[in-house]
């Protein structure tokens, strides 16, 4: 590497490490902050799905889900009432933060935070406030960052109940708002896709959630999209609608009937919910249920809390199309709509049961029957969002599954208006493909413009290596290699290893439920011989009259 390349990696980070304690008017440097999505591994060798980060000194790794309902981020502390053990609360949590165990921990006890970046607006009724050194990746750390540590729940509005570490995203969050005025990111705008999350190799992909703009790379048509405005709160606490013309069955013979028949559906876009969707029971989930043929055994009670369980040879093995009012349609691939039952053990691993599959598919009854829909997380298998707080927009794009990366840097206008286009510096993308810079003035980003950083990168380097020798250059490069393997998060790229004991599970089901051979040992289409061919759907309950089953060859 030539000595101005050296001294760009070098500086560049050194230059934004500065931002964070002197913002300067004249930093027009804008550089997305990429999270990866995965099972992240945590101190007690378990391991729970979200974005892999970590927090103080030495670094505590957590697992952050993406809440919209809230500003602030929140950790848990120690507590053994959320679950069968401490271990397996520690897993439930995405982690523990202990701040005895942080060197560079400060507890806020004021009565009102002191930190002029707390988002004061939410107010704990039990935990505490304090802040530390929060790790995002490897070349994105903010010291001193305020976050609140709750024991039981996080106790603000808004917060449904959220049991995991959570990352607060809303209109005014702070997270988005530190790293937009340190001149790290041009906007309060997010992206996030939550990967693959199936049971098998071709199943699984990590996500990622992106922070000042989102991943190119992740979209299958940008010009496709879906692009809706926020709303108030209300029956819906995200702020974010969507309405559904179509929800399509396709069956593997190729029928795809139209769960909703002639009547759109109303749902709130919600990052984090544990499902694709939730449903009224009547009468779209009833609906469902006639026209598989298949009879929800009990709920799951583990990761896939409340969402509908079936026997592994009975749950439906089709895919779900989600058409948008716009036209654009989502299609969830059923190696992630039905999914093998995950729970926590006592040890805080990952236990799987294979004989049932989790149908990711809350049915809405009883004293839920009149709740507002929402898509959750496992729709963001097969949808990229994008999170506009500075326009108050979101858009909708179908996701392009893959582990490259192409992030795309989002300017708000007045940020955009301050920096000239000449003046923009686009640094180095941590991945193989280059960044790209927009102004947020539209409803949809649909693609970038390449700047002048490697000339920029030539220019900073010439005038710092006016005052460094060659042998200075290396030695702070070795130096920075250094502290950032020791501060970034350690974390596992897989699925978890998943401890299956059919034997222990089997008294948790029905007691009838039957041992079956291991996921992939029957062609997925085919049914038990008790049953007709599943999809083969009966007209009852207003089924196409137009479907019939084949003669027989008499």
């Amino acid at each position: 590497m030539s000595i101005c390349g050296i001294l760009y990696a070098v500086c560049t980070p050194l230059f934004f490490n500065l931002a964070f304690a002197q913002n300067s008017d004249s930093n027009c440097t804008f550089e997305p902050v990429s999270i990866p999505i995965k099972w992240a591994t945590l101190p007690n060798k378990g391991s729970i799905r979200g974005g892999a980060v970590s927090m103080g000194t030495p670094a505590q790794n957590f697992s952050v889900l993406p809440i919209v309902e809230i500003n602030n981020t929140y950790l848990f502390q120690r507590f053994d009432g959320c679950d069968i053990t401490e271990a397996a609360c520690r897993t439930h949590r995405g982690g523990f933060f202990i701040p005895e165990d942080s060197d560079s921990y400060k507890s806020d006890i004021a009565a009102s935070p002191t930190s002029p970046q707390w988002e004061a607006s939410e107010t704990l009724t039990s935990g505490g406030i304090g802040s530390d050194s929060f790790v995002l990746n490897g070349n994105t750390t903010i010291s001193q960052f305020p976050f609140g540590v709750v024991e039981k729940e996080i106790t603000v509005n808004h917060a449904g109940g959220n049991g995991q570490a959570s990352f607060g995203l809303g209109r005014n969050s702070t997270i988005l708002s530190m790293l937009k005025s340190a001149g790290k990111i041009g906007s309060s705008s997010w992206g996030y896709w939550w990967g693959l999350d199936g049971a098998t190799d071709p199943a699984k992909m990590d996500g990622n959630l992106v922070f000042g703009g989102y991943d190119r790379a992740k979209i299958k048509n940008p010009e496709k999209n879906h692009t809706g405005k926020f709303t108030e709160r209300g029956l819906c606490p995200q702020g974010m609608t969507v309405t559904f013309n179509e929800i399509r069955l396709n069956f593997p013979n190729g029928s795809q009937p139209n769960l909703l028949q002639s009547s759109p559906l109303q749902a709130c876009v919600c990052p984090q919910c544990t499902n694709v969707m939730t449903l009224p029971y009547d009468p779209y989930y009833a609906r469902f249920e006639t026209w598989t043929e298949a009879v929800a055994i009990n709920r799951s009670l583990g990761i896939n809390f409340f969402d509908m369980m079936y026997h592994v040879d009975e749950v439906y093995q089709g895919d779900l199309t989600l058409v948008l009012d716009t036209g654009l349609e989502i299609r969830i691939l059923n190696s992630q709509l039905a999914i093998p039952d995950l729970t926590i053990g006592g040890d805080g691993r990952i236990d799987g049961n294979m004989s049932v599959r989790d149908l990711t598919l809350y049915s809405l009854q009883d004293i839920n029957r009149f709740d507002m829909p929402r898509l959750g997380r496992v729709f963001f298998t097969g949808a990229y969002l994008w999170v506009n707080n500075d326009e108050e927009t979101f858009t909708i794009w179908e996701a392009n599954p893959t582990t490259e990366s192409e992030l795309v840097s989002v300017t708000e206008p007045k940020s955009h208006e301050e920096c000239s286009a000449s003046s923009q510096l686009i640094g180095p993308s941590t991945t193989p493909t280059g960044t790209a810079t927009q102004a947020a003035g539209g409803t949809s980003p649909t693609g970038g413009t390449l700047k002048g950083g490697a000339i920029a990168g030539i220019v900073v380097g010439v005038l710092v290596a006016l005052s460094l020798f060659g042998f200075s250059i290396y030695w702070i490069l070795a130096k920075r290699q250094t502290r950032l393997a020791a501060s970034a998060p350690d974390y596992v790229d897989s699925y978890p290893e998943v401890d299956f004991h059919p034997e222990k599970r089997k008294q948790q089901v029905n007691a009838g439920t039957p041992l079956v051979e291991m996921w992939g040992a029957h062609a997925s289409e085919m049914r038990g011989d008790m049953a007709s061919p599943q999809e083969l759907y009966s007209e009852r309950d207003g089924g196409p009259a137009s479907v019939h089953e084949l003669p027989s060859s008499t």
